[in-house]
């Protein structure tokens, strides 16, 4: 192994291979560590993986098995004890290769293939190996120092790319202690046969469906989401809990998953499946106050490290934020190589680029979202279990007497009754106009 490259990288997920392919391809020497034994192997992923990026930079990416399904329908329930409600979009007009750049994914499968493509481009990968600290001269970053025989390696640029708890951005001064707002992600992944995925969810050949369960019983009524994917042969089945909302509910992540998989309305999607994998992870749901610094002497923070994340549950994203922000910091390191100039004045160009993305832009809107619905614990605690009960209220056939029925129009003021008594017309309407706010 060389000592000396252009540049390190920490991590080898999405964002770290995209960065090392841009880089390898301007032709500079790149290296890129991995703690465990493949990209992915360490890594937690939903998901729906959306994919302009790798469209752009792999067209035929559909067609090299690194996704699993597009993804034709997503819907959103609210789960009560034993009800669900739920709303739902299919669309099937959008059209092939790409439909609506939506695809299920599995991390340990496509971060492998995209850290070939960055191989492929130049760039050395080194697996099973842990980096934690960074080396410095002369007040600036010049290498890293890994846990392995000869494992001081010398780079004008080290990229931290190793999650939401980088330990490198730490070590470097970057970031301060994770705040119990970061997300905890647990996730099985369950085979089912093919046609049997097919037929429990109504698809046709590589569609798939994405599943999201918002507060309710789906997390005991705390602060999260739940989630199911359709993967080729494989359900992944997981749920997102702030770590403040697991330490006031006193649950092990693990039977918090295994209570969502018991509901009557989720039991019945996983039925004849068998556990393959359990894997859990962190998530960096980060308020301003809490993002790291993006850039100094020799250094880059990028994807998850960088918090970049969409939590959002209409959406879920961040390994295509990811991947954006490794593209930025590569075409800025370019420059800076160019000029031979890596201070942080140098290398400053790479926030303004990513705070003008789209990366940056929906973090910081859904990020006053999240903030809000935090404010506002009845959103998942109550919310859903009462919307259940007035759902099934106006759709309860009730007899009576000698007019046989009761009026649908007694139904419906026995909806509104309850709504007035449980929820109530200005506190539901400050909410609203607060959730209003939040994404202006």
């Amino acid at each position: 192994m060389s000592e000396q490259f252009d540049v390190a990288i920490v991590g080898a997920g999405p964002g770290a291979s995209m960065a090392a392919y841009c880089l390898a391809q301007a032709g500079l020497s790149v290296i890129m560590f991995e703690r465990g034994d493949a990209p992915g192997s360490k890594a937690m992923f939903g998901g729906v993986l959306y994919t302009p990026i790798l469209e752009q930079f792999f067209p035929d990416f559909v067609t090299e098995g690194c996704v699993e399904r597009h993804v034709v329908e997503k819907r959103f329930g609210l789960l009560a004890e034993a009800d669900e409600i739920a709303v739902g979009f299919r669309f099937l007009s959008f059209e092939p290769p790409y439909y609506n750049h939506s695809f299920t994914g599995l991390r340990a499968r496509f971060d492998r293939w995209l850290a070939g493509k960055a191989e492929a481009a130049g760039a050395v990968l080194v697996t099973s190996t842990v980096v934690d600290e960074v080396i410095r001269a002369d007040g600036r970053v010049v290498g890293v120092r890994a846990r392995r025989e000869g494992g001081d390696v010398r780079a004008n640029v080290v990229i931290a790319a190793d999650g939401a708890n980088s330990l490198l951005a730490k070590q470097a001064g970057l970031r301060k202690e994770l705040p119990l707002s970061v997300i905890l992600g647990i996730k099985e992944v369950v085979s089912l046969p093919r046609e049997v995925i097919e037929d429990r969810f109504n698809l046709e050949g590589n569609e798939g469906v994405a599943l999201e369960y918002l507060g309710g019983a789906a997390v005991k009524g705390s602060m999260g989401a739940a989630f199911i994917y359709t993967n080729r042969d494989t359900l992944s089945v997981g749920l997102g809990c702030p770590l403040h909302a697991l330490q006031d509910l006193k649950e092990q992540p693990h039977e918090l998953l295994n209570h969502f998989k018991q509901h009557p309305a989720v039991r019945r999607l996983l039925r004849g499946t068998t556990p393959e994998e359990y894997c859990a992870h962190l998530i960096p749901e980060l308020g301003p106050a809490d993002l790291p610094a993006m850039v100094t002497d020799g250094m880059l923070v990028i994807g998850g490290a960088a918090g970049l994340i969409n939590a959002n549950p209409m959406f879920h994203e961040g390994t295509n934020m990811a991947m954006a922000s490794g593209i930025l910091a590569a075409r800025v390191i370019i420059d800076a190589h160019k000029r031979g100039d890596f201070s942080a004045a140098s290398l400053a160009g790479y926030e303004t680029a990513l705070r003008q993305s789209f990366a940056w832009q929906d973090m910081a809107r859904y990020q006053r979202l999240t903030r809000m619905a935090a404010q506002q614990p009845e959103m998942f605690a109550r919310y859903p279990y009462e919307f259940a009960r007035m759902a099934k209220m106006l759709m309860t056939v009730r007899a009576t007497g000698n007019d046989f029925q009761v009026p649908k129009r007694q139904l419906e003021l026995d909806v509104l009754d309850h709504f007035l008594a449980q929820i109530g017309v200005f506190s539901f309407a400050r909410q609203m106009a607060d959730m209003a706010r939040a994404m202006l």
